[in-house]
C-alpha cells in the first residue's frame, strides 16, 4: 500500500451495535471458528532491525553503555550536525520551496515543479490517486497542481525533499534498519495526517514524517558506541525510544518549518511523548500504533 493510500483513503466507520439488529434466527447458528489472535505489535526497534519479540531479561551491560552514549549527546547544548548531516541543507531547501509555493501563481509553480523529475512524478501520482479521481482528471502537470491544491503540493514537496535525511550511513545499526526507517516514517506521516483533528493536516504530516529522524540520530550514536546488533531487551527498546523522541526534539526545534512544528520540537525536549500535552504529541500517540498495524498488514502474505 502506498503512502498516498494511507494518507487519502477514507476511514471506515463502524456502526454501533444498536444501529442495525438482525432478525432473530429460527435455528441455532452453526458454530463459528475462533478468530485468530491479533499479531503482537513488536517494539519499533525490533521491527526496524527485522527482529521479532525483544530478548528476555533485564538491561544488559552493553545496552546500558550504549544508552549512556546517547545521554551524553542529549547533554550537549545542541544536536551534532553529523548525526543528521543532510538536514542542514534539506530543511532550508524545503522552507524556500514552501514559501515560494504559497505566493506563486499556478503557472510559476508548474515551471518550478517541472524542473524536478521526481517531484513531477509524485505530483502526477497524487493527482491520479483514488482520493482525487472523483474530483476530476489531470491530463498534465498544471491540471494536477490545480487539482491537489497547496496542501497536496506541500506534502509531496516535503516527502521528496526530506527523504534523504533517512539515507543509511555506514554502521551496523543504521545498515540493519535500512529502508525500514523511511518506510515507517512514510506510514507514520500518513497516519498522522489522517489523525489530525484540531491541528493543520500539514503540521501533522510533518510531525509524522520527521519524528523518526530521532531514530536516525539514535542509531548513528549506536553505530559509534561499538554495541553489537543483537536482539535487544524490552527495557532497552523502551529506553531508546524515549531518547529517540528527545533527539527528534533537539533537531526539530531548529527546523522552524512551521511555528507549530517548531513548538513541538521544543516540547519534545521537555516531555516524553506519552505524557506530553502538545497537540502534535496527541496526534502521534494515535498514529504510531495505526502505522505499525498498517505495516504489519501490508507484510502479510496475500
Amino acid at each position: 500500500m502506498s503512502w498516498l493510500a494511507w494518507l487519502f483513503a477514507p476511514r471506515q466507520r463502524q456502526l454501533p451495535e444498536t444501529a442495525v439488529r438482525p432478525p432473530a434466527p429460527t435455528a441455532p447458528p452453526a458454530p463459528q471458528p475462533e478468530p485468530a489472535a491479533a499479531a503482537e505489535v513488536p517494539p519499533l526497534l525490533c521491527w526496524l532491525l527485522g527482529l521479532g519479540a525483544p530478548a528476555d531479561g533485564p538491561l544488559r551491560a552493553d545496552e546500558a553503555a550504549a544508552l549512556a552514549r546517547v545521554d551524553a549527546v542529549l547533554a550537549l547544548p545542541g544536536l551534532p550536525d553529523e548525526l543528521l548531516p543532510r538536514a542542514a541543507a534539506l530543511v532550508p531547501q524545503l522552507l524556500a520551496m514552501l514559501r515560494q509555493g504559497e505566493h506563486l501563481p499556478v503557472s510559476a509553480m508548474v515551471q518550478r515543479v517541472s524542473r524536478d523529475v521526481v517531484l513531477t512524478a509524485e505530483v502526477l501520482r497524487l493527482a491520479s490517486s483514488a482520493y482525487y479521481r472523483d474530483r476530476g482528471q489531470a491530463l498534465d502537470l498544471q491540471q494536477a497542481i490545480q487539482l491537489i491544491g497547496v496542501q497536496g503540493l506541500q506534502t509531496v514537496i516535503a516527502r521528496v525533499v526530506l527523504k534523504p535525511i533517512y539515507d543509511s550511513t555506514p554502521g551496523p545499526w543504521s545498515l540493519a534498519a535500512g529502508a525500514r526507517l523511511w518506510t515507517h516514517a512514510e506510514a507514520l506521516a500518513a497516519q498522522a495526517a489522517a489523525a489530525a483533528e484540531d491541528v493543520p493536516v500539514f503540521d501533522s504530516y510533518l510531525a509524522g514524517l520527521l519524528h523518526d529522524s530521532g531514530w536516525t540520530a539514535a542509531l548513528r550514536v549506536l553505530d559509534r558506541s561499538g554495541a553489537p546488533v543483537t536482539a535487544p531487551s524490552a527495557a532497552f527498546c523502551v529506553a531508546l525510544e524515549r531518547r529517540a523522541h528527545r533527539l527528534f526534539g533537539r533537531a526539530a526545534r531548529r527546523w522552524a518549518i512551521t511555528p507549530l512544528f517548531a513548538d513541538f520540537g521544543a516540547d519534545a525536549e521537555r516531555h516524553g511523548l506519552a505524557g506530553s500535552p502538545h497537540a502534535l504529541a496527541s496526534v502521534l500517540r494515535r498514529a504510531l500504533p495505526d502505522a505499525m498495524a498498517a505495516l504489519q498488514e501490508e507484510s502479510q502474505p496475500a
